[in-house]
């Protein structure tokens, strides 16, 4: 969301009312990935103790992870895009500090929300609307 100029936190009060933000990775649920996810989690000083005691499921792998001022959510799919392999051949690399990072595309993210469909969502879709408006009318669309 915010990559697209709309700055809403989720998760407010949901989970610890100190959340402010959440970074959402969609990540291609492989066992490979999921151990790459640990990994670097461990890189990170994250105590995943619990994590490495999971029993894998690549549709219902989902991890939230808190940290002190925002929280990680690691996603084994999206709903309503059918594959992360074709949303990846849509999605934009942005560098950040650096960091190559693939982005949803805009449409993409608007079908997840779509999909989702709580009422966030719906005033999500409104904004990312407006700022896909603004982008096509940039472009002579």
């Amino acid at each position: 969301m915010s990559h697209y100029g709309f700055n809403r936190p989720s998760g407010i009060g949901q989970y610890r009312s100190e959340l402010k933000v959440d970074l959402d990775f969609w990540y291609n649920p492989t066992i490979n990935n999921f151990e790459k996810i640990i990994l670097a989690l461990d890189e990170l000083n994250v105590d995943t103790n619990d994590l490495k005691k999971l029993v894998f499921d690549s549709k219902r792998t989902f991890l939230k992870i808190p940290h002190e001022d925002f929280h990680t959510d690691f996603l084994p799919r999206m709903e309503g895009l059918t594959s992360f392999r074709e949303s990846k051949k849509k999605s934009e690399n942005v560098d950040i500090g650096g960091v190559s990072v693939e982005v949803i595309s805009l449409d993409d993210l608007i079908l997840n929300k779509r999909a989702v469909n709580r009422k966030t969502d719906q005033s999500d879709i409104d904004e990312l609307d407006k700022i896909r408006k603004r982008k096509n009318r940039g472009k002579g669309i």
